[in-house]
């Protein structure tokens, strides 16, 4: 048994080739593909040195950079727009979260890049929102300088506009020129150009119909004058100085009870109507009958400045005598008016001099009253209109103390140093008008106390002096 298979292994032997062999084959083969590799590069070699010469048919490659997209959505760009994407690196599916600058939020808040169909029946890719940015809320000192009591802003819309309007804090209305509105990127931000919010309790869908935001419009559908969109109370009686802080320029602010409501900008009082009791009213709250100026029996009740009559009557609360129990502080006043503001027809106090200082003489017991301290110092003109809280006479300042010098009284009768526009802890009276703090001589008189029956007790200080130190001319 072992023989043959011995025999069989050397007859296999002899019929496999050698190593020998293999190697040889293994050898030949490497110089095939040797030869036809230097063939190639001499090929490639020998077009590359013609250098573009006649008869030469080689060229240098060109590549072609593919991208994985053949389509993108229009560039994301947008006024105020943080997240921006240039046209090309976009795909459709993409979804874009947006910001903005500042206090800016965007609407929508994200965008898809998204297929389109065209009227051929062809497609283009577009993005699912038209992106406006606007502020995050309009309740604020910056923003209610420019549009008193709006709330925010609302935006609706999808690729083809947006929409943005203003919406105002409650009890309020606003009228827009018109909504801002966006069709083609990039869209501006969101402005309160050509905004208001007014007041309104009765009228408030027609006023809404409004475009243009003016009070022209809204007081013409009140049947008032147009032209009235600011009225002067004044007077030249007792009440500028009892009353003085419901004297001065108001503003049209709205409607209430179907008439116009305006507001002192200086001391936030009001000028409204009111059916409970008396008509006409200047007070701090116009939804109350609650004032310190009141004018009724009026022959025409649709209008302030359209007061008057054969029985007119025009109060205003005294408290310069004390009241005794049950009796009323309210006295008349003949020369309180309601007057359309044209300063070009009334006497408004022109005070060249830009700075004023207060000063005390000697006084003989040596103490000098602590109330009269306190107000002493220069008072700088105001030149900003927007920092006068819209006082028609002139308004300085001391900065050092933060104290006013002013009068709301249009023609200066009275004119009054305190911190604040409300109070008033120093004044001086003029009988002639117009008038500046240093045009007469007179009596400055300084707050001591209140009684307990109402009386407001003001000590009269002839130590007390106002002087223009600027070198202008007198006004």
């Amino acid at each position: 048994m072992k023989d043959d298979f011995d025999d069989i292994s050397n007859q296999v032997g002899r019929k496999v080739p050698g190593r020998a062999v293999i190697w040889l084959v293994v050898a030949a083969t490497l110089v095939v593909v040797l030869v036809i590799g230097v063939a190639i590069g001499y090929a490639t070699r020998s077009g590359a040195g013609c250098g573009g010469a006649e008869g030469c048919s080689a060229s240098i490659p060109v590549y072609y950079f593919v991208s994985n997209i053949s389509e993108s959505c229009p560039a994301l760009e947008g006024e105020l727009l943080l997240t921006t994407l240039p046209e090309g690196q976009s795909f459709e599916g993409l979804s874009v979260h947006l910001q903005c600058r500042g206090d800016y939020v965007p609407y929508p808040l994200n965008v898809r890049c998204q297929r389109k169909r065209v009227f051929d029946g062809t497609s283009v890719l577009e993005w699912s929102g038209l992106p406006v940015c606007h502020p995050t809320m309009l309740v604020t000192p910056q923003h209610w300088k420019k549009v008193r009591h709006a709330r925010s802003v609302s935006c609706t819309g999808g690729p083809e506009e947006t929409v943005c309007s203003m919406q105002c804090i409650q009890n309020y209305i606003a009228v827009e020129r018109s909504k801002q509105t966006c069709r083609d990127m990039p869209c501006r931000a969101w402005t309160s150009e050509g905004r208001q919010c007014y007041f309104c309790d009765q009228n408030c869908t027609e006023l809404a119909e409004f475009k243009d935001p003016q009070p022209r419009d809204l007081l013409r559908k009140l049947t008032c004058d147009e032209d009235c969109e600011q009225i002067v109370v004044t007077s030249s009686g007792s009440a500028a100085v009892w009353q003085n802080k419901r004297t001065g320029l108001f503003t049209f602010i709205g409607e209430h009870n179907g008439r116009p409501v305006y507001q002192n900008n200086a001391t936030k009082e009001y000028l409204y109507y009111t059916f409970t009791g008396a008509e006409w009213l200047v007070g701090p709250d116009f939804k109350k009958p609650h004032a310190g100026i009141q004018v009724f029996q009026n022959d025409d009740k649709s209008c302030p400045e359209r007061h008057g009559g054969s029985n007119n009557t025009k109060l205003y609360i005294d408290s310069s005598k004390p009241v005794p129990l049950g009796d009323s502080m309210w006295q008349n006043d003949t020369s309180i008016a309601f007057e359309c503001f044209k300063p070009n027809y009334m006497q408004i106090a022109k005070c060249t001099c830009t700075s004023y200082k207060v000063y005390h003489t000697v006084y003989s017991n040596g103490t000098v009253p602590t109330q009269v301290e306190y107000f002493t110092g220069v008072y700088k003109k105001v030149t900003n209109p927007d920092d006068t809280f819209g006082l028609l006479a002139p308004l300085y300042i001391n900065m050092e103390k933060n104290l006013y010098l002013f009068s709301h009284h249009l023609a200066g009768k009275v004119w009054q140093m305190s911190d604040k526009m409300t109070t008033t802890p120093m004044r001086g009276v003029f009988d002639a008008t117009p008038a500046c703090p240093d045009h007469q001589n007179i009596t400055w008189e300084w707050y001591n106390t209140t009684t307990a029956t109402g009386q407001q007790l003001y000590v009269p200080d002839q130590h007390i002096q106002v002087k223009c130190i600027s070198h202008a001319l007198g006004a």
